[in-house]
């Protein structure tokens, strides 16, 4: 190992020239040209370029601490760098090689770059190998920052490239801190801006991917496999109007929070994915909601509070699924899910659903085997069915259901005919027939209040069952009288909490 310093102002640097090469500062030329295991220095306080041609430049340690360098190379001139990367603010005026491949393979190599802007790939690629960054780095022209081996430290700085990928299964390190990754996409053909496969991938720290691009060609986000709640990215895309896809090859794509604020372009396009959110889900005022029926958004987290606001934007028509055992999901603003099809609603498997004061609107809601909780906090949730099952409680053990501050409301909207499955369960809270069509109440279930909202209309119960209710408030007017009977010929008992009680035949 031996150390090279640059001599002579203008010259070329490639496999065979050794005019500008000294074995020390300032010192004659004439020494071999650095090969991997040799530190390169660029000390002299002069302007000169350096010009490498096709070949692929190797060092040690690259160092320029002085003067005004500016670095040429044809379109596949490359530099590769086994050790540390030092540059000093304002001495290189260019740095024009297609690619930087950073391979050592032992210890920890430090990046610093000054406010350079380097218009080629920085690929990580060394077994055992570790850089941390000193300063933020970025990366222009299109061009992707690629973690293939080892450890990449941002040390709580920001690098930014068009795109990011570390799609293979080797054993990598993405350490974060503070810092993140912005991608900012460029007008290069190809759609991934990020590729990420989680197998082997350790992740530290607050794993963030900025999506600053704001044009109109598509994007897509593809996380692999291997991810889960503890290896999901916080996704935040503030400009463009582009449609915006997250994508895996296993059916299953993985955020941590997914943050639109800004973005006025769409979310969604895929024919079958489920995505999986670990996090908070806000959407952009001006953006769009494309996830149709095929597609599922399953809000995972198992636990804390994460937030949903949906900013006024109407969801697709695709199943939504809260499926986070120990996680609690806070509404921040009314939530409405497309119409346009009767088969897919919303499923509550595990967690507690918080409707915060908030007004939710679903086709359907069901209840999966798991332990869940609908809290109301004076929320309303609209199931609006009324050719399916409007509320379908099939698995009631472990489901349970909290007022909260204020009067919470369940109200079935549908036109026609429909059914409330109570699967036996306590309500706490009203359920209101307020859509035209009769409601079938099913089991024998514990409601605070029973109330109507349109007139006429008709309440039925199941036979054999008791429905308790401490509010009776359903009335008619008239010429629109309320129709209270049993779904079959057989009795029903409704029950009030103070004891008294009456027996419907029909």
């Amino acid at each position: 190992m031996a150390n090279r310093y640059w001599v002579g102002g203008n010259g070329s640097w490639n496999a065979t020239s050794t005019t500008n090469w000294s074995a020390s500062s300032g010192g004659a030329g004439g020494a071999s040209v650095p090969t991997a295991a040799d530190s390169v220095f660029f000390d002299q306080a002069s302007t000169y370029t350096v010009s490498s041609g096709s070949a692929t430049v190797l060092c040690a340690d690259f160092t320029v601490s002085a003067g005004t360098v500016t670095f040429t190379a044809s379109a596949t001139g490359k530099m590769a760098i086994s050790g540390s990367m030092a540059i000093t603010v304002g001495t290189i005026s260019s740095i024009g090689y297609v690619s930087y491949t950073f391979n050592a393979t032992s210890g920890t190599k430090t990046i610093t770059t000054g406010g350079v802007s380097f218009p080629g790939d920085f690929i990580f690629d060394g077994v055992g190998g570790s850089w941390q960054l000193q300063d933020n780095v970025t990366i222009s022209g299109n061009n992707p920052l690629t973690l293939t081996n080892g450890s990449l430290d941002l040390n709580s700085k920001v690098f930014t490239a068009a795109t990011f990928g570390s799609s293979n299964t080797n054993t990598r390190t993405l350490a974060f801190g503070t810092g993140n990754i912005t991608c900012y996409r460029g007008t290069a053909a190809g759609t991934s801006i990020v590729s990420v496969n989680a197998t082997n991938l350790t992740i530290t720290g607050t794993p963030t991917i900025n999506l600053t691009y704001a044009g109109a060609l598509a994007v897509d986000l593809t996380f692999s496999a291997g991810f889960s709640e503890s290896k999901a990215f916080n996704i935040n895309a503030s400009a463009g109007t582009y449609t915006l896809t997250l994508t895996s090859s296993a059916g299953n794509s993985y955020v941590k929070n997914l943050n639109l604020t800004g973005f006025a372009g769409t979310l969604g396009g895929n024919t079958t994915i489920t995505v999986n959110i670990y996090g908070n889900l806000t959407l952009g005022s001006a953006s769009t909601f494309a996830y149709g029926t095929n597609s599922t958004i399953n809000f995972a987290a198992t636990s804390g509070t994460k937030t949903i606001t949906t900013a006024g934007v109407t969801l697709g028509a695709c199943s939504i699924v809260f499926n986070g055992a120990g996680g609690t999901f806070q509404f921040q603003d009314n939530f409405t899910q497309s119409n346009s099809s009767t088969t897919v609603g919303v499923t509550l498997t595990n967690g507690t659903v918080d409707l915060n004061g908030k007004t939710v609107t679903c086709n359907f809601l069901a209840t999966g085997a798991g332990t869940k909780n609908l809290t109301f906090n004076a929320g309303t949730l609209v199931a609006r069915n009324s050719t399916t099952t409007a509320w379908n409680n099939a698995n009631p053990t472990n489901f349970t259901t909290t007022a909260g501050t204020g009067t919470g409301k369940i109200s079935m909207t549908g036109a026609t005919a429909k059914t409330f499955v109570g699967g036996g369960s306590t309500y706490n809270c009203t359920l209101s027939n307020d859509g035209a069509g009769a409601m079938t109440i099913t089991g024998s279930n514990t409601f605070t209040t029973i109330a109507n909202g349109v007139q006429p209309t008709t309440f039925t119960f199941t036979a054999g069952t008791t429905t308790t209710v401490t509010n009776w408030n359903v009335s008619g007017t008239a010429g629109n009288l309320v129709t209270i009977g049993s779904a079959t010929a057989a009795s029903h008992t409704l029950s009030k909490s103070d004891r008294k009680s009456t027996r419907l035949n029909s």
